[in-house]
């Protein structure tokens, strides 16, 4: 069964944007931390607290830096997923014609959220200048929770840095998030050109959420040689991650994604639990008074069952191996170069490939994916494949 209560948790301290610990001596790893981006999702807010006390009374000083950014201050306070709008929703309008900017200065009322994703931008900014130095390797990390029961499993824009440290966990591994949910915090550090990685712990009033995080936490912490723990203790942080659920640890694309306009006209079908096989045709929820139903066979992903967002649900199916080292191995080849010249591709700069699909071949989306680039629809004949 799916809990409604998400007050049982314990309480923990949300007074601080930023807090930090460790030397911070150059050539160092540098991790980042982002908690409580959702107000409803406190599970990481709780475990990180817990791990920088432990750390602080026993005197812990890794050579290094951690940092913890809490996310919307407002909302955690509240106990609400957000207060005016998805605060991990409106980082792409950073830098373009959506950017709040011309709101601010209009006057007009604006949302909480705009407020306190300045802040957390300028936090950024501010760790990013104190080690320019290493910029290319430090990272960042995103814990959140889920409204429905779940395994623990990790989101990762599909780059091989990703993927390579996203494999050292034995949790499911969910690829292209950023082609489907747009506007994501992991999304927009990815842009800045360093690596990120998200964390869905379990549902969100779970006590074995907190636990997952607290395991993914150490894990990450001992991989990026930050804080090294020994071999007893990694087996156990990596039981402690895992369910009884079955689900292996693989990779999974997003085949299907169902965008909801007004959550209020929107309905699940009661039971479904994150990762739960579905058949093509299964009736999954209502939708502006419409049956919703699977439209391929695949595994249900993140299904809502809290009254605030935009993302019905996700179907998501298992990628091959052989598909990931082919993938692998074409990124690190010269083919990038004759992509130009597929019928209805136009290269718009270094980075960018314009697809016509009244022209292009059949399979050009899953070309680009292959070769690691991002794939949006700009309109319903238009392509944009970015690469990551």
């Amino acid at each position: 069964m799916i809990k409604s209560s998400e007050t049982d948790l314990p309480q923990a301290t949300i007074s601080k944007r930023v807090r930090s610990i460790g030397a911070g001596k150059p050539g160092y790893p540098v991790v980042v931390f982002f908690v409580g981006i959702h107000g409803n999702e406190r599970a990481g807010v709780v475990a990180i607290q817990n791990i920088l006390e432990e750390y602080m009374n026993s005197g812990i000083e890794p050579d290094g830096k951690i940092y913890v950014i809490t996310g919307n201050l407002e909302a955690l306070e509240r106990g609400v997923r957000y207060v005016d709008t998805d605060l991990n929703r409106l980082w792409e309008k950073f830098n373009t014609d959506q950017d709040f900017t011309e709101l601010a200065e209009s006057g007009k009322s604006l949302p909480s959220e705009y407020f306190e994703s300045l802040e957390i931008k300028s936090e950024i900014d501010n760790i990013l200048h104190a080690h320019e130095q290493d910029r290319p390797d430090i990272l960042f990390a995103d814990l959140h929770t889920t409204s429905s029961e779940s395994c623990a499993f990790i989101l990762l824009n599909d780059t091989l840095a990703n993927r390579e440290l996203a494999q050292k966990f034995p949790v499911p591994q969910i690829l292209g998030i950023e082609e489907n949910i747009h506007g994501t915090l992991l999304s927009y550090i990815n842009n800045l050109g360093c690596r990120a990685i998200g964390f869905e712990a379990g549902a969100h009033s779970s006590f074995e959420s907190i636990e997952r995080s607290k395991a993914f936490i150490r894990l990450l912490l001992h991989h990026i040689g930050l804080v090294k723990a020994g071999y007893p203790d990694l087996e156990q942080y990596e039981i402690e991650m895992v369910d009884n659920s079955g689900m292996p640890n693989s990779y999974y694309e997003i085949r299907y994604h169902h965008y909801i306009e007004d959550i209020n006209n929107f309905n699940m079908y009661p039971g479904y639990r994150n990762f739960d096989t579905v058949e093509k045709g299964e009736p999954l929820a209502i939708d502006e008074g419409e049956v919703i139903k699977a439209p391929e066979e695949g595994r249900i992903f993140m299904p809502l069952y809290q009254k605030s967002g935009n993302d019905g649900f996700l179907i998501i199916r298992e990628v091959s191996p052989f598909w990931l080292t082919f993938s692998a191995w074409l990124r690190d080849s010269s083919i990038h170069s004759l992509l130009a010249y597929l019928p209805g591709v136009t290269r718009s700069d270094k980075q960018e490939f314009i697809v016509n699909l009244d022209i292009a071949l059949f399979f050009v989306k899953e070309i680009f994916h292959l070769l690691g680039y991002r794939v949006t629809e700009k309109d319903r004949s238009t392509l944009i494949c970015y690469r990551r």
